[in-house]
C-alpha cells in the first residue's frame, strides 16, 4: 500500500518552497526594478533585497529537505513493491495478471511452477497459449465473460475448470479464477491451482463406484443396499432376485423385515440394534427368507454399516446356505438316529434318559432294555440283508404299538431301548409285556414268515440320584436275566439281578478257557419205549465240569454261549465226544450199545456248511453209522428261518440221520411247517407232562399232541416222565417212548455203565 503521510508531507514543503521562490523573486524583481529606473537606493531597497535573499536560502534549504523526503519515499515504495512480490511468490497457487487482451502482464513463482515456465519468461505471451487445444475455446469465452463482467461493488469471481499445457508437454488440470479489483481497470486478476490429483481422486471415486456396482450386481451371492433406519432395500443384486424368485425392481422399495422369517427377525434384534447405535460394525448370523413361491431359504446373513447421502445404508449380503443347512441337519440327524431304522440311536436314548432324570420324582422314569433272541441265527442263516430287513420290520412294529411321551430307540445290534417317562414300575412291567407280546408275532419278510421273540430287562429310578448310565446298566442286567430266565421274557431289576448279570459275565469269559480245557463233558440220559420199557437210544446233554463251581447245567452257560457266538464250538465238542463215547461201548459190546444216540442242535449249527462236514468227518471217524443219530432241534428254532430250516434239513437227513422236533408245544406249533420239515419224531415238553393225569389242560394238550403226531406218521416222544401216574397215562395215550428222572437222569458215560449193567 502507499504512504499517504509521506505524500502529504512532501506537498506541503513544496507549497512552502514554492512561496519562498515568489517572494525572492518578487523582492528582486522590485528592487532592480527600482535601480533601473534611476532611483535613489534607499533603506526600503536595502531591506527589499535582504528578504530576497533570506528567500532565496530559504527556498533552497527546503529544496534540499523536499528531495531527501522524495528519496526516502521511493525508497520505500520500491520496498513495498518487493515485500507484495514475494508476498505474492509465496502465495500456494499461480496468480496471473492480465491486461484487457489476455496478455500475461505479470506472474508470481508458482504461476511459474504450474506453467513449468520462468515467470519473466510468460511476461507478455497471450495466456491462451498454454492452454491445451481442446480447452483453448473455453478459456477464451471465460476471459471474455471475465473482461465484460462489470461489478462496481466488491470482488467478482469467476471460476473454470481447463486443461494447462507444461512447458514439458504435459497437461495438467486446473482450476482457475476471474477476479476484478473494487476499482477496475482494465484487464483481471488470475488465480489458478492444480486440481491434477483432486480429480484423479474424484475419477477414482467414480471407477471404485463403479467397480462396486458391478461387483455388486454380478456377485454370486446375494446383495442388497437397505436403509438402516427404516429397512427398505434401495437395491438388490441378481443373485438376490433369483434366490428369492422377485425381479429386482419388485425387490427394489420392499422391506427386508418383511421377507425374512419372523423368529429370525426377533433373533436378530439385539444384533441390529447394536448396530444402528453405532456398538458394533457388522453382524453376521443364519436367518430364513420367503421366496416368492411362499418357501423359506436359509441364508448366512452379513451385515455392515456405510454412509450414503441420504443416511446410514447396510450393505446385506444373503448368501444361500440351505443345502449346507440341510446338510448339517442331515449330519445330526445321522449323529442322533439309526440309518438302518430311522429310530434314535443310543447317543440320543443316553441323553434322552439324561434329561429325563433331571429332576424328576422316584419312579417316574423307566427303562426297557430289548433283546432279540435267535437274531443271531437270522443273520448267519440267511444273511444280513434278511437281518436289516427283519431290524426294519420290528422298528416299524414297536413304534407302532409305542405311545407318543415314549422314546423308542435302537440301541445296537438287535437291541432296542424304550424309555417310559412319568410311568410307576407296574405300569412299565405292564408296557414291557405288551412289547415282548408284539415281539413275539410272526414277521413276513422276504416272502417267509420269521418268528423271533424277545428278552425284556425293566429298570426304573426306584432311588434318588440315578445316573443314565446306572440306568442302562440296570436294565441291560435284568434283560440278561430274563434271557438265563429261558428268553421270550420280562425280568425288572433287582439287586441279585445285578449280581446275577455279573455272574453271566464271569461265565462267558470262563467259558472260553473251559472250551480250551475240554470242561464240556456229554451226560447220557436214557429214552425208554414205554410199551416194553427197553432203553432204545440215549440223549447226549452238555454240562460243564467248571473247575471251582463244580458241575453246571446247560441253563447255567448255554445262552451265554449263544451270545458269545460259542454256541457252534460247544455243540461240536459234545457231537463229537458223544458219539466217541458211544463207538467206545460198541467196541466193548456192552448190552445197551445198539441203542440210538440223540443230539441237540441249534438252527445255527444246522444251516452251517460245516455242520454238514462235522457230521460227515466224525460218523466216519467213529464208525457210528448215520442210522443210529438223531439230532433233535427245537420248534422256535426252526421256524426261525423256515426256508433255511427246510434246506438244512433235508441236506442232513440225505446222510440217513434222523430228525426231532424238540419242545413241541411251546412254539406255534404250526402243521404246516411240520409236514414241511423232514423230521420223524415229535418231543412232547416237560411243562405239559408236568400235569398230565392232575392238570385237566396240560392232559388235553398231551393227548392232542399224541394223536396229532400218529396222524402224521411221526414218533412221540414225552419229555420230564417223572412219576408212574405219568407212565401210565402216556400208555393210555399210545405215547411211543418216554425220558424222565422215572427211567433215569442224565449221568456221565461211567456210572450210566455201571447202572446198565446192574439192569
Amino acid at each position: 500500500m502507499r504512504d499517504n503521510t509521506d505524500g502529504l508531507r512532501t506537498r506541503r514543503l513544496g507549497s512552502v518552497t514554492w512561496l519562498h521562490t515568489a517572494l525572492a523573486v518578487g523582492v528582486a524583481t522590485g528592487a532592480v526594478a527600482v535601480i533601473a529606473a534611476g532611483a535613489r537606493i534607499t533603506w526600503l531597497a536595502v531591506v527589499a533585497g535582504s528578504v530576497a535573499v533570506l528567500a532565496a536560502v530559504g527556498a533552497w534549504v527546503e529544496s534540499r529537505r523536499l528531495h531527501r523526503r522524495f528519496d526516502g519515499t521511493v525508497d520505500r515504495l520500491v520496498v513495498a513493491e518487493s515485500e507484495l512480490s514475494q508476498l505474492l511468490n509465496d502465495l500456494p497457487e499461480a496468480v496471473f495478471e492480465l491486461d484487457g487482451d489476455g496478455a500475461i502482464r505479470s506472474a508470481n513463482t508458482m504461476a511459474g511452477e504450474l506453467t513449468g515456465r520462468d515467470p519473466d519468461d510468460v511476461a507478455g505471451a497471450l495466456f491462451t497459449g498454454f492452454v491445451a487445444p481442446e480447452s483453448r475455446r473455453g478459456v477464451a469465452s471465460w476471459l471474455a465473460r471475465g473482461a465484460r463482467h462489470e461489478e462496481r461493488s466488491g470482488m467478482v469471481a469467476l471460476t473454470h475448470e481447463f486443461l494447462l499445457r507444461r512447458g514439458d508437454g504435459t497437461v495438467v488440470a486446473v482450476e482457475a479464477s476471474l477476479e476484478r479489483p473494487l476499482h477496475p481497470h482494465e484487464g483481471v486478476i488470475m488465480r489458478m491451482r492444480d486440481v491434477t490429483e483432486r480429480d484423479q481422486r474424484v475419477q477414482a471415486l467414480g471407477q471404485a463406484r463403479r467397480r462396486f456396482q458391478q461387483a455388486f450386481h454380478s456377485a454370486p451371492t446375494g446383495m442388497a443396499l437397505v436403509r438402516l433406519d427404516d429397512g427398505v432395500i434401495v437395491d438388490a443384486n441378481r443373485s438376490l432376485a433369483e434366490m428369492l424368485h422377485h425381479p429386482i425392481d419388485q425387490l427394489v422399495g420392499m422391506n427386508i423385515r418383511a421377507l425374512t422369517h419372523p423368529e429370525d427377525l426377533k433373533a436378530a434384534a439385539a444384533s441390529r440394534a447394536r448396530l444402528e447405535l453405532g456398538i458394533a460394525d457388522m453382524y453376521l448370523l443364519d436367518q430364513r427368507y420367503l421366496r416368492r413361491d411362499g418357501r423359506f431359504v436359509w441364508a448366512r446373513t452379513r451385515v455392515s454399516v456405510t454412509d450414503d447421502d441420504g443416511g446410514p445404508l447396510a450393505i446385506t449380503h444373503i448368501e444361500d446356505v440351505t443345502e449346507q443347512r440341510h446338510s448339517a441337519e442331515a449330519l445330526q440327524w445321522a449323529a442322533t438316529h439309526d440309518e438302518l431304522t430311522g429310530l434314535p440311536n443310543r447317543t440320543m436314548a443316553m441323553a434322552t434318559v439324561g434329561e429325563r432324570l433331571k429332576g424328576s420324582t422316584i419312579g417316574a422314569v423307566a427303562l426297557l432294555f430289548i433283546d432279540l433272541d435267535n437274531f443271531k441265527v437270522v443273520n448267519d442263516s440267511l444273511g444280513h440283508g434278511i437281518g436289516d430287513e427283519l431290524l426294519r420290520a420290528m422298528a416299524r412294529r414297536l413304534r407302532a404299538i409305542g405311545r407318543s411321551s415314549d422314546l423308542l430307540a435302537r440301541f445296537g445290534g438287535d437291541e432296542f431301548v424304550i424309555v417310559v417317562d412319568a410311568m410307576a414300575g407296574h405300569d412299565a412291567m405292564a408296557i414291557a409285556e405288551r412289547t415282548r407280546a408284539a415281539i413275539n408275532q410272526p414277521l413276513q419278510i422276504d416272502g417267509s414268515d420269521l418268528y423271533v421273540s424277545g428278552s425284556v430287562g425293566v429298570a426304573v429310578n426306584d432311588r434318588a440320584g440315578v445316573t443314565a448310565d446306572e440306568l442302562f446298566r440296570d436294565a441291560d442286567a435284568a434283560m440278561y436275566r430274563a434271557k438265563a430266565r429261558g428268553r421270550n421274557c420280562v425280568e425288572r431289576f433287582a439287586v441279585q439281578t445285578r449280581q446275577s448279570s455279573v455272574m453271566a459275565l464271569r461265565t462267558a469269559s470262563e467259558l472260553r478257557s473251559g472250551m480250551v480245557r475240554s470242561e464240556i463233558v456229554p451226560y447220557f440220559q436214557p429214552i425208554v419205549e414205554l410199551s416194553t420199557g427197553q432203553v432204545v437210544g440215549f440223549e447226549a446233554l452238555a454240562r460243564w465240569l467248571h473247575p471251582e463251581r463244580g458241575l453246571l447245567t446247560p441253563d447255567q452257560f448255554l445262552p451265554l454261549a449263544e451270545e458269545t457266538g460259542l454256541i457252534g464250538e460247544v455243540g461240536a465238542a459234545v457231537l463229537r465226544d458223544s458219539l466217541a463215547q458211544f463207538a467206545r461201548w460198541r467196541d466193548g459190546a456192552l448190552s445197551f450199545a445198539d441203542a440210538a444216540l440223540s443230539v441237540n442242535v441249534g438252527t445255527r449249527q444246522i444251516v452251517d456248511p460245516g455242520f454238514l462236514r462235522l457230521l460227515r468227518e466224525t460218523l466216519t471217524e467213529t464208525g457210528i453209522e448215520a442210522d443210529s443219530l438223531w439230532l433233535e432241534i427245537t420248534e422256535s428254532a426252526l421256524l426261525a428261518d423256515v426256508k433255511a430250516s427246510t434246506v438244512a434239513l433235508r441236506r442232513l437227513r440225505n446222510l440217513g440221520l434222523h430228525l426231532a422236533v424238540d419242545d413241541f408245544g411251546t412254539g406255534f406249533s404250526s402243521l404246516t411247517y411240520l409236514k414241511r420239515f423232514p423230521v420223524e419224531a415229535i418231543k412232547i415238553d416237560r411243562s405239559f407232562v408236568r400235569g398230565l393225569g392232575i392238570d385237566a389242560e396240560d392232559s388235553t394238550i398231551v393227548e392232542a399232541v399224541v394223536n396229532l403226531g400218529h396222524s402224521l406218521n411221526l414218533s412221540v416222544v414225552a419229555e420230564g416222565v417223572e412219576t408212574p401216574l405219568q407212565l401210565g397215562r402216556l400208555r393210555e395215550l399210545g405215547c411211543d417212548r418216554g425220558q424222565g428222572y422215572l427211567f433215569g437222569r442224565p449221568r456221565p458215560a461211567g456210572i450210566v455203565e455201571v447202572e446198565r449193567a446192574e439192569a
